[in-house]
């Protein structure tokens, strides 16, 4: 067993008392021991608070006066962070034990990486667990993050401290969707993000109240979402990028809802959803290549 480390790990905390104890004790039962445990409690009901005392000798705890969601919970606890490093972890999902010790020596392996995370385990109450792949080894283009298919599970995400404080951290406009906003600003800084296949996460998809419920709150955020983004966009795909995007989510939403879902799969059987990067595009995190790329949905 590694004895200590650079890490602050992180836990947004709201209302979950009865799954915040299998979080944090994935924690403790790292190979590699972190420095440091933040829980951002980001302004729970009283009973769900008192839950947290338990863990004063083990954690820091960290108090917000008003709910800022998960993305201001998350800066608040990277602002007070003392690790080298920041690992995310939600209040409702898992860790195995060497997901640190492996993310780590990742990351030491690759000094040019300022982001690693990887594939989850995915678990339900009423079927086996599934394996959740969204990237490809190596280093995500800026092209791919704009895409539906990547995307990196925030209980996965293992970055430096210091590349998330220099792109402001993540965007607290975003209740829904913050996780994928950060992943594409790291992307257009020219940052490094780095997928490990093995997967080091579990991820609770039980009948639980959870974000990815909510489809119709979740589309809509994915539109303001790609609104913000839509210079980057077109930078890489033209006005077709954004109405692959809208077609991708649109999709999701609709999916096994009566009326449109039919309507919805008959418009994708005439309108396909493909990702052309425009010719000569360079991306910011490969400026050095110029390459044709294409991602079909």
């Amino acid at each position: 067993m590694i004895a200590f480390s650079d890490i602050s790990v992180i836990i947004p905390y709201y209302n979950r008392e009865e799954f915040v104890d299998q979080a944090v004790q994935s924690v403790l039962g790292q190979t590699l021991k972190p420095l440091e445990i933040i829980i951002v409690n980001d302004c729970s009901r009283e009973s769900a608070r008192r839950g947290l005392d338990r863990y004063a000798s083990t954690c820091k705890i960290l108090d917000l006066p008003r709910n800022v969601g998960l993305a201001g919970a998350r800066n608040a606890g990277i602002r007070v962070a003392r690790g080298k490093y920041v690992a995310l972890l939600d209040d409702d999902d898992i860790w195995l034990p060497r997901k640190l010790e492996v993310q780590r020596k990742h990351m030491e392996d690759h000094p040019e990486c300022s982001m690693v995370h990887g594939a989850v385990w995915a678990f339900f109450s009423d079927k086996p667990d599934q394996l959740w792949v969204w990237c490809e080894p190596g280093s995500m283009p800026l092209a791919k993050a704009l895409t539906d298919k990547y995307w990196a599970c925030p209980s996965s995400m293992f970055f430096r401290a210091q590349a998330a404080r220099d792109i402001g951290g993540f965007d607290p406009a975003f209740r829904q969707c913050e996780d994928r906003d950060f992943l594409i600003r790291l992307c257009a800084a020219g940052l490094r993000v780095h997928c490990i296949p093995e997967p080091l996460v579990r991820l609770r998809r039980e009948n639980h109240d959870r974000l990815t419920l909510h489809k119709w709150t979740i589309l809509r955020t994915d539109l303001k979402m790609c609104w913000k983004h839509r210079k980057l966009y077109r930078r890489v795909y033209g006005m077709c990028g954004i109405v692959s995007f809208v077609l991708e989510k649109t999709r999701i939403a609709t999916r096994e809802t009566r009326f449109l879902d039919g309507a919805g799969r008959l418009l994708l059987r005439f309108v396909d959803v493909d990702y052309s990067v425009r010719k000569n595009y360079r991306d910011p995190t490969q400026p050095d290549v110029v390459e044709p790329q294409r991602v079909v949905g």
